[in-house]
């Protein structure tokens, strides 16, 4: 089948590619930091990054959404002369932000370190990170800019040699290094990461300057513009900061709740390291395909609502939930019961069975939910989006105080937590746009066949990992085989319920008025 460009299929399997090289690569990063950092080290890192993704959601999250909203829907209207100015804003507002942020850790970092996160050895990352926060707006500026000009061969280009880049560098710093400071060990992360962003930084800037994109032209800013910019950016950027902010409570009052059901602290801040250093990302591996499909369609769904073809966003908003739940819930599904196997082998660190499932159920949520969060922004329903993933991180964030605090729950609080509030979030969201898209709801084909879909390869993952363990002597053999039986059983079960995945993301979505070829 031959794929054209400019097309939601083409923009999402490039996104795709350069997705699953940087998933791998992450993958790599994280086995690199567990053995150089060890758990606690992690830990640390993860109380630093929790200011950094606060800082990067106040100044970055609402500038880049409005960008790419801006720039998609100029395209759409043929008026691309606005987009050199739209570009100039954003600039301007990051900056803006950026030395806001910059100022307050420069004056108050030491008491941020000592009494908020509650380790003094974080502070002596903030430098880095503040210089490595600049560089990742610049590039993500940009980058926004070419997704909503569905350039999204640039985004992957730069994001793919960045995790390159960071790699060899954060390796090469922990290896000269070798030692158990873990406030330095923090630092080289993000020096290594500084180094990875400068490249990423001139790289898209070259990108823009050069021949890539023609037609751009710096015209006057207008008032509609910047009235348009801050309508979209100030929502999302409240939404992002306030989530962030209540996240980032989290990671610093769990290991204190976890303290309190009877762990040490080391231990404590061990379990917040083994969570979002090693358990999480390995849950969270077919993020990659998820956030493609998203990224392809936020573009598409706001130049069709620009034009006003309401029959193109309300297909495009039920096939995206419908998509997301084909690949994000069997992908999990094969994950959970090779998960802990894959923990050992490549960490070290042991996972229970209980433990990997309740993350797995939650990652499930997480992808339906990315994807709903993603179209209200889309459809400039952002402020609602605010209001539901605020309220949902709040009530996480409460829901873990008071279950991590019991010693017969412990961690498991906090993944309960999580759960329960991504569901009620993406319930919300989901009614919300039913009533203002109008889309059919067809719940067996949204929900049904995925979960249906992820039991069949839940169950035969877990046989064919046991056939192939007692069929090989490694792990990793019997690891890939497995991986490999239930991919090609994945295709199987799809096709006996008449779905072919390319075909619905083609021909559905990019010819809505098709007729209906499969029973799903």
């Amino acid at each position: 089948m031959r794929i054209e460009k400019k097309t939601i299929l083409y923009a999402a399997g490039v996104l795709a590619c350069g997705n699953i090289a940087l998933q791998a690569l992450g993958f790599l990063y994280r086995v690199l930091l567990s053995h150089y950092a060890g758990a606690e080290g992690l830990g640390v890192y993860r109380l630093v990054n929790s200011v950094y993704l606060v800082c990067n959601a106040g100044c970055l999250s609402g500038v880049t959404m409005a960008c790419s909203r801006l720039s998609a829907a100029s395209e759409a209207r043929g008026e691309r002369r606005k987009i050199g100015a739209i570009l100039r804003l954003a600039f301007w507002v990051f900056f803006s932000a950026c030395l806001f942020c910059g100022a307050g850790l420069l004056l108050g970092g030491h008491w941020i370190a000592s009494d908020i996160l509650g380790d003094i050895r974080c502070a002596r990352a903030f430098p880095f990170m503040l210089l490595c926060l600049a560089l990742t707006g610049v590039e993500n500026i940009f980058k926004s800019l070419f997704i909503g000009l569905e350039r999204m061969q640039y985004a992957a280009t730069s994001e793919v040699c960045e995790q390159l880049i960071r790699i060899g560098t954060v390796w090469f710093l922990l290896y000269q290094y070798q030692g158990d400071d873990y406030g330095t060990i923090a630092m080289l992360i993000f020096a290594g990461m500084v180094v990875s962003e400068i490249f990423s930084a001139a790289f898209l800037s070259l990108l823009f300057r050069n021949w890539k994109v023609r037609g751009v032209k710096y015209t006057p800013l207008e008032r509609e513009t910047v009235r348009q910019f801050f309508f979209i950016a100030l929502p999302v950027s409240a939404s992002a900061l306030l989530g962030n902010v209540i996240g980032s409570a989290g990671s610093i009052l769990l290991p204190k709740r976890l303290m309190v059901a009877g762990l040490s602290y080391e231990q404590a801040l061990s379990a917040l390291g083994v969570l979002s250093g090693m358990a999480m990302p390995l849950l969270l591996l077919p993020i990659a395909l998820v956030s493609s499909v998203c990224t392809a369609l936020l573009p598409a769904v706001t130049g069709a609502q620009a034009t006003g073809n309401d029959k193109r966003v309300r297909v495009l908003v039920g096939r995206a939930i419908t998509t997301v739940g084909l690949i994000g819930v069997p992908a999990t599904a094969v994950l959970i019961p090779i998960a802990p196997k894959l923990s050992i082998l490549f960490f070290g660190q042991s996972l229970s069975t209980p433990y990997v499932c309740m993350l797995g159920a939650a990652a499930a949520v997480c992808y339906y939910q990315m994807a709903s969060g993603s179209l209200l922004n889309a459809l400039g329903l952002q402020h609602w989006n605010v209001l539901i993933s605020v309220g949902s991180e709040l009530c996480q964030v409460v829901l873990m105080y008071w279950w991590c605090a019991n010693p017969s729950l412990g961690i498991y609080g906090y993944l309960i937590a999580m759960l329960l509030t991504e569901s009620v979030a993406f319930l919300l969201d989901f009614i919300l746009l039913h009533r203002k898209v109008g889309f059919s709801l067809r719940l067996m084909r949204r929900f049904g066949v995925p979960m249906l879909c992820g039991a069949a390869l839940f169950f035969w993952t877990r046989i064919f990992f046991q056939f192939f363990s007692q069929m090989f002597a490694s792990e990793l053999s019997a690891l890939a085989c497995t991986t490999v039986g239930a991919g090609i059983l994945y295709v199987l079960v799809l096709r006996l319920m008449g779905i072919r995945l390319l075909y619905y993301l083609s021909k559905r979505m990019e010819k809505p008025t098709l007729p209906q070829m499969h029973l799903w």
